[in-house]
């Protein structure tokens, strides 16, 4: 059986309900038609002239991001700035994009529940703000377990720390999520692996006794994109819909296959 976009779009609310999105956000479908006829669906993290390209390529009639278009106001779409260019080449192979971005984050299971399980974090408690709080099978020491996060997720970390000291309880939170340390420490973890942290975050962080593991935005959110992928797929299979759900191989730094 045939799917529409918007059809598809009623089953990723299901995955991850817009309500779950924070007020600042820009989820749902943001270009396109919901009665436009969809066979295959290009799931990635980001938006990119290339991207297009490749879901032309493998006949998508759909992209499903997580970081929305339009996240800030725009004035014009010029084809002279990377997401103008993308919005561009977007609207002339007639393709449609749905993003699901924090309201995949603040889902159950989301993105940080697969990262959670990338570091094979066991006992996984909700915090605020998708926030995920688990128990390594060990102890680790800092360096190690910054060895650890960066086998996990295929990243080269950054490790903040005041002094040596033993991991075992460890929150995540993928992308940006420096300013949530404190909710880290307020679930009682020793560690708090996320994306990004700013320097004054850092600072902060450790003199209050956490560890700050920084694995990458990409990376902390990346190995989310299976998660959606498997939750969309088997949803299309439930209803019969003729549909394929398959990931994007770029690499949004080096746009070439991965």
């Amino acid at each position: 059986m045939a799917a529409s976009v918007g059809q598809i779009l009623t089953l990723l609310n299901e995955i991850a309900p817009p309500e779950l999105a924070e007020s600042y956000d820009n989820v749902g479908l943001l270009a396109g038609h919901p009665d436009r006829p969809v066979e295959r669906v290009l799931c990635a993290l980001d938006l990119s002239k290339e991207v297009v390209a490749e879901a032309k390529a493998v006949g998508a009639q759909l992209i499903v991001t997580h970081h929305p278009i339009f996240f800030r106001g725009r004035k014009n779409i010029r084809e002279d700035d990377t997401e103008g260019a993308a919005v561009c080449a977007l609207i002339r192979e007639r393709l449609s994009l749905i993003a699901a971005h924090t309201n995949f984050d603040n889902a159950s299971p989301g993105v940080n529940d697969a990262l959670a399980a990338a570091l094979g974090l066991n006992e996984i408690q909700e915090g605020p703000h998708g926030l995920r709080v688990g128990v390594l099978a060990r102890d680790y020491a800092v360096a190690d377990f910054a060895r650890l996060v960066e086998e996990r997720l295929n990243t080269r970390a950054r490790w903040y720390s005041a002094g040596e000291k033993t991991i075992r309880r460890v929150a995540v939170l993928g992308g940006a999520g420096g300013d949530f340390f404190e909710e880290a420490l307020a679930c009682g973890a020793d560690a708090f692996v996320t994306g990004e942290v700013r320097h004054h975050e850092a600072l902060a962080a450790c003199g209050q006794g956490l560890c700050v593991v920084e694995g990458g935005h990409y990376e902390t959110e990346q190995i989310a994109i299976k998660l959606l992928i498997n939750r969309l797929q088997a949803r299309c299979d439930a209803l019969q819909y003729n549909v394929t759900v398959i990931e994007s191989r770029l690499s949004p730094y080096m746009r070439q296959i991965i």
